[in-house]
């Protein structure tokens, strides 16, 4: 996955954390909801069984999306990790994509939750 000129600026960022944390399923806040995405949605929706939909598209293709409230999310994230899987939540900052913090600050939101961890 990589991003180009077309790319949101939201899916932008989506994509950079996600380079980051290849192995992690992540929860990205959207309003009310957290969505995954991509292969992360494909999983997500088949372990939980959670309906499979899409968000605009990334080099022509359609990006798989699927979505739970937030809050609903610990009892979806604990889902994942007692499937085994690695998953946690990002919450982006509320500024403009102009003045988001770097990188490293949007990492330390992520809270990674591994499997047999409550």
């Amino acid at each position: 996955m990589v991003a180009d000129s077309q790319t949101t600026p939201m899916m932008a960022q989506f994509i950079e954390i996600k380079s980051a944390n290849p192995d992690s399923l992540l929860f990205y806040r959207m309003g009310d909801f957290y969505e995954l995405f991509f292969r992360d949605a494909e999983i997500a929706s088949r372990t939980l069984g959670i309906v499979l939909t899409k968000r605009g598209k990334h080099h022509g293709e359609d990006i798989p999306m699927c979505g739970v409230p937030v809050e609903r999310a610990d009892d979806y994230l604990q889902r994942l990790i007692a499937a085994g899987l690695t998953a946690g939540d990002i919450m982006p900052p509320s500024q403009s994509v102009e003045i988001m913090a770097t990188l490293d600050e949007v990492r330390r939101q992520i809270g990674l939750r591994y499997p047999g961890e409550k």
